[in-house]
């Protein structure tokens, strides 16, 4: 079989049989590659075919510095991302990495007291690191550190790594009322 820049190739000459296995071998791989990412079967199908029909329109006229392959992917990775900023927007859990004001605003728990202690500490971690309180921040809400790590442009292990010293921060907090 035919990898995937040598079918585009031939399919660019108007070989039909070769534009169906290209675009049978795209739908393949791109569904693989965006369940890797999103975990809904109908949103990965609705993702793939938003990219395939992309890939369709423009795959004949333009010409690659890369790779046909290289691009498909760019398309599909934008698709995704378009998808995953949309999808936070509508869960209302988009909040912004660039704006280092509190964003502890929430409610985390029901007992006053404890609430406010955790807020308490939360600004006070937020005055030592503020990436760190935010990364603290997206994480509670359920992102991923792969998320946290694209919006922030930080690599998973430095997500990780503040991750972990805003958590040990918090906790010092707590037990003692300060950070040390």
């Amino acid at each position: 079989m035919l990898n995937i820049n040598d079918l585009h190739k031939i399919a660019r000459t108007g070989d039909k049989s070769a534009e169906a296995q290209l675009f049978t071998a795209l739908t393949e791989r791109f569904e693989r590659f965006t369940h890797r990412r999103i975990w809904e079967k109908d949103s990965v199908k609705d993702v793939v075919q938003d990219a395939l029909m992309a890939i369709a329109k423009e795959y004949k006229q333009i010409t690659f510095e890369k790779s046909f392959s290289a691009w498909a992917y760019k398309v599909l990775d934008n698709r995704i991302l378009s998808y995953i900023k949309k999808k936070r927007q509508q869960d209302g859990r988009l909040v912004s990495a660039s704006n280092p004001d509190s964003p502890f605003e929430r409610s985390f728990t029901p007992d006053p007291e404890l609430r406010l202690r955790l807020l308490d500490c939360l600004e006070k971690v937020h005055q030592v690191n503020a990436r760190h309180a935010i990364i603290l921040d997206l994480h509670s809400q359920g992102f991923k550190t792969e998320e946290i790590g694209r919006e922030l442009n930080l690599s998973a292990n430095g997500v990780y790594i503040s991750l972990h010293r805003a958590r040990k921060m918090l906790e010092i907090c707590l037990n003692t009322g300060d950070i040390d």
